[in-house]
This record gives C-alpha cells, sequence and structure tokens, in this order.
C-alpha cells in the first residue's frame, strides 16, 4: 500500500515537471554561484555578497518547487494546473480540502462477486460484503449506502457514476471472491465514483482461517485510502472481532444472515441452530436466532413459544459477549416484545455506548418507547436511526407515526412527504419490498392523498400479506374504509401477529378504539400470546 502510493506521487511529482524543474533550478543556481564566487571579488563586493547569493538561491528552490506543482506553462501561457481526474487525492493536505468540501464522505459497498466454482458459495461472497458494510457502519465519519439499496445491483453490469447518482454516495467499494476448499481469494477495489478513478486495490490470498484479519485489513485500508482521521475507539470499532474460531459455524452464521436479509426467517433461524450446534459459545450466532424468534413475535407468529425463545437466545447471547453491542440490542429486542420495557430500555442504552452507530439500536429504542406510549423519546430515536441509514423508509416512515400520535399535525404531514421521498427512491431499486411499499401508502393518506394510498396498499398486499398485513390495515382505517381495516387487524390477530402493545399506542387506530369489534380484537391477541 506504502509502496504503491510513493509510487503514484513520483508519477505525479514527474507529470507536474516538478522533477525536471528541480534539476534545472539546481543546474541554473549551481552555475550562478559560481559565477559570483569568481566575478564579486574582481568587482569589490563584499564578502558577504556571495553568501548572499548562495541564500537567495536556497530559499528559492522550494518556491519553485510550489510554483511547478501548482502552475502548468502552456501554449497559451502560464496556468493553475486543475486537471482533477490527474490529482493525487491521498496527498494529506488536499484529502483535507476534499474533506472539508464534503468530498469522500459516503460509500456504498457492492456485493461481491462470486467466482466460485459452486454457485451455492453465493451466501460466502454476499457475507464478506455485509460484514464490511457492518464495519463500516460504525464510523460517523462515513455515511454508508443500506445493505438493501447496495445489493440492488447484485448481479447488474452496471455504470459507477450511475450507481453513484442513484444511492447518493462518492465511492463504492467492489470486489470478489473465490473459495476453494480451505482456501480463499478476495479481490477488492475503492473507487471514486464521480472520476472512476481507483483510489485503492488489493487481493488477498489466505487460508479460510484468516478471513477475520482479510475483513480487518480492508477496512483499515479504506480508512487510510478516504484519510479519515480516527479516534482509538474508533480504530477499534472496525477491528473485525473473530467470535468463532469454529469456521464450520461461522459459515452457517453466513447462511442464516444470507437468509434471513432475503427474508427467509425460519431458514436463517435453521442456520443460526447448526452454528450454535458447532460452537454454543457463537455469540452472535445466538443473537441472531433471537432476533429470528423477535422478528417472528414483531410480523407474524407472536406465540408464547416464540417470545420464550427470545428471551431465552437473547440472554445467551449477553452472558457469552456482555460487550457485544450486537448482544445488548438483540437482548433489547426481545425484552420488548416481551413488554419488558424498562428493562429493555437499559439494554439497548447500553448498545449505543458501546457502539453509538448501531442503526438496531436506536430502531428498537424506537419501538420499545413507542409502545410504551412515549412518542417524543420515540422519534428522536427514530431520527438518530435514519441519520445512520437516510436511505432507510422504516425509520423515516416511524418518524411521521410518532408525530401523528403526538398531535402535531404540520410537523407530520412533513414528515410523511419526507418518508414519501426516502421511499420512492428505495423503491426504484427495490420494487417489489412489501413493507416499503405499504409505508408509502400510510404516508400518502396522510398527506391526503387517500386513493394513490389505497393502491400502494392494494400492491403491498399482493406481494407479501403476511408481513404487511397491519400496515395496510392502518392504510384503510386511516381512508375511513372500516370494515376492511379491522377484517385484515382480525386476520393478523388470530395468526398471532398483533404486537398489542403497539396496537394500543398507535394513533391509527383512535377512529375504531371504542368500537366492540375492536376491542374483541385486541383480546384475541392477548389469548394468542398467553
Amino acid at each position: 500500500m506504502a509502496q504503491s502510493r510513493i509510487t503514484r506521487f513520483y508519477q505525479e511529482l514527474k507529470r507536474r515537471k516538478v522533477i525536471r524543474v528541480a534539476i534545472v533550478y539546481a543546474v541554473a543556481a549551481w552555475i550562478i554561484v559560481e559565477v559570483a564566487s569568481v566575478m564579486f571579488p574582481g568587482l569589490l563586493l563584499p564578502e558577504w555578497s556571495v553568501r548572499l547569493v548562495i541564500a537567495l538561491a536556497i530559499i528559492g528552490f522550494p518556491i519553485a518547487l510550489i510554483l511547478a506543482w501548482a502552475l502548468e506553462l502552456t501554449p497559451d501561457g502560464i496556468r493553475v494546473d486543475t486537471d482533477e481526474q490527474k490529482k493525487l487525492p491521498e496527498l494529506p493536505a488536499e484529502s483535507a480540502v476534499k474533506e472539508k468540501k464534503g468530498g469522500f464522505s459516503s460509500i456504498a459497498v457492492l456485493p461481491f462477486v462470486n467466482l466460485s466454482n459452486d454457485p451455492d458459495n453465493e451466501y460466502f461472497s454476499d457475507g464478506m460484503s455485509e460484514e464490511l458494510l457492518s464495519l463500516l457502519c460504525k464510523l460517523p465519519q462515513l455515511t454508508v449506502a443500506s445493505r438493501t439499496s447496495s445489493f440492488s445491483f447484485k448481479g447488474k453490469n452496471v455504470d459507477m457514476g450511475k450507481v453513484a447518482k442513484q444511492l447518493g454516495v462518492d465511492v463504492i467499494l467492489e470486489g470478489s471472491v473465490r473459495r476453494s476448499g480451505e482456501r480463499v481469494r478476495i479481490s477488492a477495489q475503492l473507487i471514486d465514483a464521480h472520476s472512476d478513478r481507483h483510489l485503492w486495490s488489493e487481493n488477498y490470498d489466505r487460508e479460510l482461517k484468516d478471513v477475520f484479519a482479510v475483513q480487518d485489513e480492508i477496512a483499515r485500508n479504506i480508512v487510510e485510502a478516504l484519510e479519515l482521521s480516527l479516534s482509538p475507539a474508533q480504530q477499534r470499532s472496525i477491528r473485525k472481532q473473530a467470535s468463532t474460531r469454529d469456521m464450520d459455524a461461522y459459515d452457517f452464521y453466513l447462511r442464516g444472515r444470507y437468509y434471513v436479509e432475503r427474508g427467509d426467517v425460519d431458514s436463517g433461524q435453521s442456520m443460526f441452530d447448526k452454528a450454535i450446534e458447532l460452537d454454543a459459545g457463537y455469540a452472535l450466532a445466538w443473537a441472531g436466532a433471537a432476533d429470528c424468534h423477535s422478528w417472528r413475535c414483531m410480523w407474524y407468529a407472536g406465540s408464547a413459544e416464540n417470545l420464550q425463545k427470545a428471551d431465552q437466545c437473547s440472554l445467551e447471547a449477553l452472558k457469552l459477549a456482555p460487550n457485544l453491542a450486537e448482544a445488548h440490542a438483540s437482548r433489547s429486542y426481545a425484552l420488548s416484545m416481551n413488554g419488558k420495557h424498562a428493562e429493555a430500555e437499559a439494554e439497548f442504552k447500553a448498545a449505543i455506548e458501546l457502539d453509538p452507530q448501531l442503526y438496531e439500536a436506536y430502531y428498537y429504542a424506537g419501538r420499545s418507547y413507542f409502545a410504551e406510549g412515549k412518542f417524543a423519546q420515540a422519534a428522536d430515536a427514530f431520527r438518530q436511526a435514519a441519520d445512520i441509514r437516510p436511505d432507510d423508509v422504516t425509520a423515516s416512515a416511524l418518524i411521521a407515526t410518532s408525530l401523528r400520535s403526538m398531535g402535531l399535525k404540520t410537523e407530520h404531514e412533513k414528515a410523511c412527504r419526507h418518508s414519501i421521498e426516502v421511499a420512492k427512491r428505495y423503491l426504484e431499486l427495490n420494487p417489489d419490498d412489501a413493507l416499503a411499499t405499504s409505508r408509502v401508502a400510510n404516508d400518502l393518506i396522510g398527506i391526503g392523498e387517500t386513493e394513490k394510498g389505497l393502491e400502494y396498499a392494494e400492491r403491498a398486499y399482493s406481494i407479501a400479506p403476511n408481513i404487511c398485513r397491519y400496515n395496510v390495515a392502518c392504510a384503510y382505517v386511516l381512508a375511513g374504509k372500516t370494515g376492511r381495516a379491522l377484517d385484515l387487524l382480525e386476520e393478523h390477530a388470530r395468526a398471532g401477529a398483533v404486537y398489542a402493545s403497539w396496537v394500543e399506542q398507535d394513533s391509527d387506530w383512535d377512529s375504531v378504539r371504542d368500537e366492540p369489534r375492536f376491542q374483541a380484537i385486541l383480546e384475541i391477541v392477548g389469548d394468542k400470546r398467553s
């Protein structure tokens, strides 16, 4: 890395004719000094005049080099060298100027290409990308495009400039993974998306057991290439900790995340369980399993069994790794689903203290506060989550929901419009995301575009009824379609999927809260979760 930077610096010196100027100046200065030494005594000039010429020659040398660097001699005369394509981005002074002007402040991690002979290794190449994305998310100096947005370009032959524009980033990390037996070859390159220049690239041929060290090295190289200044705590945060020594367990963990990211929570759960079977001390696998149970409780299967398993798995993760932010976040999620909001608050605060850039900690905090009726704290937590992931639809939409529940009509409508903008950009890349589509529906109805909102609601329901049924029900009750809204809510409740504390606080249902049928639905929820 250092050698390549020195080489590029030397090439830039040559391009700007700095070396040529240095040589010509040195020769000319030597001739002038020699002439002065011979002639000045004959002209009866004082002895110090020769020393003055020598001093002026020395002083002029760095000035000549600076002018050579900054100016270019052309047929049209002398001009400032402004060829941005050929500037050296890694010079500290130059990088500092770029950073102050809002230069390299955002990044997208594209899914690494699977070059293995086995196409089933797709989960491994995706896992490498996701791990690096998670590491970079820990740096407040960088805005990192969400995994869902960047992975929408998977398998596509894309123009980096267009990708950067769609994702709103300055820099793109891309690469490939080739796995063969117990060896892995990882290639990575960092690209300035606006000029298509390579800021850094490297190939790693390692044993599979060294993959954590490779992730750590790539993250550090990115930080160095972007000339980011990190505190000691931030430097520690991007060091990938090998939380298991069993590479087969890590393999199953990556498979679990692969399935969960694609909405297949049951398969993800199975993979996390297999990872735990191989390494019972694998805290991240326990946290992943806990999140699967909590996710079911939130969206479609809030049974007493799932609540209990979420509690047990998250507690085990925390016991194994009390200093792991993800373990505290997972524990807060499970406690919130079990209605233990005071305990959940302590856990998500602990997670934030350990990792102030952990999106999930703020998101779970927002949901827990909302379920308690603490709408101001909920809105603030969702805002902090949105700051970490500006392209995240869920956090933006829930800010609007919280403001509505606070009775802040003007602020609610403003938040709805912002949420719609975020969601529409997201849906251009992910048109089949049912949850995002259903959130647009509610926001459109929130600003008075009821008919259009119901169109979005029906589209969401046709894509994935199980996971967006509650949001669609909310859209209908907000639109005044009470019968359809209660039908959907009851259907959701009988599946054990209604989060009672949330519904009790959600102002979307204020218009029907006193109706006997609504009260009966809440009783169904209680029976399912007891």
